[in-house]
């Protein structure tokens, strides 16, 4: 009785070795296809689950198989076929069955549930609007993404994993924080060539915007674009994307500028219509900041061609006082009993100093008298028949002690708009932080140069 009792025990004993080691040793799950519970939104613990090899097939004859094919992973338990990846919810065919009671063989994977930040869907909101005018409202939104095989369905979570559609018809996933398993990606691929996924995050609007553009596969796509209209004045208009939908964008003229959204300030409604008209469909993002007041803000254009009105001109953009026909007493005849006075064509004091300009007929007694004034503390300024705008403004900008240079310059800083114009002429700049801005031209402004001038704050005066 002993020795059939004693033959019974070790036979117990037999059995459960043999159950131990292949409950443990038959399948070790890939660390990378690992599934984590938490982000199918589980309620309860993940509970262990010993899963079983396939009738007939050694763990090691499986691994090979799983090296040469693609890598999905398949597990079968006594209630049927189940497919893991995380984020995912996965049907069975036949049967239903409790995912998060499954526990992976790997205790090295780390588990995080799911969480979507305010600033991530911000930027999805905002990228979905920017899209929408992009593509057309014509164009279906797609749904839920949803892949049915032969032998397992496949459901993307339309908050988790947002989908955008692509200018060439197909999907794009917005995979932040690359969550997606190899696996999953595989899948989505393979039942559908035309799936892309993006996994930058939107907060990186540009890094972001762009990975999404690159992705969509418009005909072309141009960053960091810029273009120029007129020559003097140059406007220049610069966007962070240029989009050419199609081949034939350009001779239908749908050209697509997007500018993401920053410090600068948008582009007024007169410049938008002007750049519909050359071909530019405008997608403004950025919000409409008004320009900081920084002193005063003066384009003065001076049209006329005599000499003795843009000196005029100049003095008063200049709010320096003038005097025409000035007589200069040279001697009052105390001693000689003979009086003797200049007259001077612009007389003018500034910042103790006594200016005398003479629109010059080169003849001696005039070069004299002028000499004699210089003689008594004057500075003579002679305007020559032949100088024109630029030399009469150096000459008296220099007698009046500002420092300008003549040139192409631009009416504001670059940085500040997405939007600047640039003429030929003088900037005469203030002094102090609230200094005033006054730049000088005889270049003709056009209605749109005047109006975007005044946008940014210039009082514009045409003489």
């Amino acid at each position: 009785m002993k020795l059939h009792i004693w033959g019974l025990f070790l036979m117990f004993c037999v059995f459960a070795g043999l159950i131990t080691l292949g409950s443990s040793s038959c399948f070790a799950l890939d660390p990378k296809f690992e599934l984590d519970t938490k982000a199918l939104g589980s309620k309860k613990p993940a509970g262990r689950k010993t899963a079983e090899p396939q009738s007939g097939v050694p763990a090691s004859a499986v691994s090979r198989k799983k090296t040469q094919s693609m890598p999905r992973q398949t597990f079968r338990s006594k209630k049927g076929v189940q497919r893991r990846s995380p984020g995912l919810g996965m049907k069975q065919h036949g049967k239903s069955r409790d995912i998060s009671r499954v526990r992976t063989a790997s205790p090295r994977t780390l588990r995080q549930p799911f969480r979507t930040s305010a600033g991530r869907d911000e930027g999805i909101r905002w990228t979905r609007k920017v899209w929408d005018r992009l593509l057309g409202s014509g164009r279906p939104v797609p749904g839920p993404l949803n892949i049915q095989g032969r032998n397992f369905s496949l459901s993307l979570d339309p908050e988790r994993y947002p989908v955008f559609p692509a200018a060439d018809g197909g999907k794009i996933v917005i995979d932040t924080g690359m969550t997606l398993s190899p696996l999953v990606k595989t899948i989505l691929r393979e039942q559908d060539p035309g799936i892309r996924i993006v996994s930058e995050h939107p907060d990186n609007r540009r890094s972001f915007f762009s990975s999404l553009l690159a992705a969509a596969r418009f005909y072309s796509v141009e960053e960091n674009f810029s273009v120029n209209f007129g020559s003097d004045p140059k406007l220049t208009v610069t966007s962070d994307f240029k989009i050419e939908k199609t081949s034939d964008s350009l001779l239908k003229n749908d050209v697509t500028l997007v500018t993401l959204p920053g410090k600068r300030t948008s582009m007024p409604e007169l410049l938008s219509s002007f750049l519909e008209k050359e071909g530019f469909q405008v997608i403004e993002t950025s919000p409409a900041i008004s320009p900081v007041s920084d002193g005063r803000k003066v384009l003065y254009s001076v049209q006329g061609s005599n000499q003795e009105s843009i000196v005029d001109e100049l003095f008063s953009a200049l709010s320096v006082r003038c005097e025409k026909n000035r007589d200069l007493l040279l001697d009052d005849g105390a001693l000689s009993g003979v009086s003797l006075s200049v007259r001077a064509d612009r007389f003018s004091q500034s910042n103790g100093k006594k200016l005398v300009f003479s629109f010059s007929e080169e003849n001696p007694v005039q070069y004299t008298l002028l000499r004699l004034l210089e003689l008594k503390g004057y500075r003579v300024v002679i305007l020559n028949p032949e100088d024109d705008f630029r030399e009469i403004s150096e000459k008296v900008l220099s007698s009046l002690g500002f420092p300008a240079v003549y040139g192409m310059q631009p009416l504001w800083e670059v940085a500040e708009t997405q939007f600047n114009v640039q003429l030929s002429g003088f900037v005469v700049a203030g002094n102090g932080r609230n200094g005033s801005r006054i730049f000088l031209t005889n270049v003709t402004v056009d209605p749109l140069v005047r109006e975007l001038a005044r946008y940014q704050g210039f009082e514009v005066i045409v003489k």
